[in-house]
């Protein structure tokens, strides 16, 4: 197991910490983003997100079940290849540790977290859209909708967590700073995105279901403050 931790010091700049936070958890997320391959309609919606992230392509691995992942900027990502986790000790201060039994794999997740020629865009509109051939014009067009409401949760669970880091848990129970996050997985299923997150010791996973009128974010395993917290921040915005 290869294991590398940075530290990365924003001082006087919040704002860039801030910034490089955005960024880290967008690629935590899209190396954990994943949808089963036998599933039209999430299959369709994962293709369609992926036409909206820049550098990327999906691709499939064969476990008993076929998943579909995402290959980032020639990167290959599955549930196993490399695991993240970062903490924020101060308003300027943050450490991110990368795990992988594959050294390139820390190397390349490291240099695409700090460089900003590897920052992901995503909510972006790119001429090869990948589809199915069976899809129809009005499939697509209603998979991009649903694609560009499930980036627009992902937005808002983003600045929620960034948020919470800025609040100590020993005055604030729903604090995220000092506390270990790590991103375990993100699946698309269907309409919607189940974020399994890591908080400290407490996994939970949350449910972002955008298409949804009322409490479009939810717990649907575990109960931790910063959890709640986080699903509160979303369903106000």
């Amino acid at each position: 197991m290869v294991i590398e931790e940075v530290r990365y010091d924003f001082a006087g700049f919040p704002k860039y910490a801030d910034d490089f936070l955005r960024d880290l958890l967008r690629l935590m997320i899209i190396s954990k983003l994943n949808s089963p391959l036998k599933n039209k309609v999430s299959k369709n919606s994962f293709l369609s997100m992926i036409s909206m992230i820049e550098g990327s392509e999906a691709h499939v691995v064969k476990y008993a079940q076929p998943v579909l992942y995402v290959k980032y900027r020639g990167v290959e990502f599955t549930d196993q290849r490399i695991t993240s986790q970062f903490v924020r000790l101060n308003e300027h201060v943050i450490d991110v540790t990368m795990e992988s039994i594959f050294a390139e794999f820390v190397k390349s997740f490291d240099s695409m977290a700090s460089t900003a020629e590897s920052r992901v865009r995503w909510g972006v509109l790119k001429t090869n859209h990948e589809k199915e051939q069976d899809q129809t014009s009005e499939e697509i067009v209603s998979s991009r909708v649903d694609a560009e409401m499930l980036f627009a949760s992902l937005n808002s669970f983003i600045e929620s967590v960034i948020r919470l880091t800025y609040l100590d848990p020993k005055t604030h129970p729903d604090g995220l700073m000092g506390t270990k996050v790590a991103i375990k997985n993100a699946l698309v299923t269907r309409k919607s995105i189940h974020i399994e997150i890591l908080v400290g010791e407490d996994l939970n996973i949350l449910r972002l279901n955008p298409g949804r009128r009322k409490n479009a974010s939810s717990i649907l395993f575990g109960s931790s403050e910063p959890a709640k917290a986080i699903i509160s921040l979303m369903n106000q915005s």
